[in-house]
């Protein structure tokens, strides 16, 4: 069903942040090429080599990180992207995406 799709997956700082290990087992065995990228506090619930092990591609964790594989990991890689995905979203977490579209 999502064979040949890329879906990027944004992790944030949740107690919740867990379910999104599993919403990346399921695409996975949809056959879909999920890349996880995760903020600082998100790593407080949940271990990045999580996602890896999950999804099989290295998460992204640091926007600079030099040696990610992309220019500019996290633009490059929503680019790519057939679809992004935030996971667990906060009421202030929606509000961030639409917010940045209106400026």
């Amino acid at each position: 069903m999502l064979k040949g799709r890329n879906i990027l997956l944004a992790v944030t700082g949740s107690i919740a942040a867990y379910k999104a290990a599993s919403l990346a087992s399921m695409l996975v065995k949809q056959h879909a090429d999920v890349h996880v990228i995760m903020t600082k506090n998100a790593e407080q619930f949940i271990s990045p080599v999580t996602f890896e092990t999950l999804t099989g591609n290295k998460v992204i964790d640091d926007t600079f990180d030099r040696n990610s594989g992309y220019h500019v990991a996290h633009i490059a890689m929503a680019q790519e992207a057939d679809v992004v995905m935030i996971a667990p979203a906060s009421a202030r977490t929606s509000i961030i995406p639409s917010s940045i579209a209106c400026l």
